[in-house]
């Protein structure tokens, strides 16, 4: 038995040397999407690192350990705004309303004509 115990593995030194270092890159990279969807959105966001640790069957002493790497990142909606007209169709313009025909210049007969001088 060593007269001095030996020191624990640090988590970020195994989480560096674990797989070659993929789930580090993995967590790393999912931070920065975090961190900058909370920056856009102004919603919370949180990054997982989950280490699962099982013996080695036969094998005194040796662990098998699998990484899962999570992330809860907000998305922004992706909305847009459309209307029905009354066979189910939909239109970026309401179909209801008269559009402006803006290539025909003002006549200055309108309600407004003149009010602005």
């Amino acid at each position: 038995m060593p007269d001095k115990p030996a020191e624990a593995t640090e988590f970020a030194s195994l989480l560096v040397t674990h797989k070659k270092g993929l789930a580090h890159d993995e967590a790393s990279r999912k931070l920065r999407e975090a961190v900058e969807a909370v920056q856009r959105t102004g919603k919370a966001a949180s990054v997982t690192v989950k280490l699962s640790i099982k013996p080695v069957e036969k094998i005194p002493n040796a662990f098998r350990i699998q990484d899962s790497i999570t992330a809860s990142i907000p998305e922004e909606p992706r909305t847009s705004m459309w209307f029905g007209d009354d066979k189910g169709g939909l239109h970026r313009n309401d179909p209801n309303q008269r559009e402006f025909d803006y290539d025909t210049p003002a006549d200055n007969k309108t309600a407004g004509a003149g009010k602005d001088q």
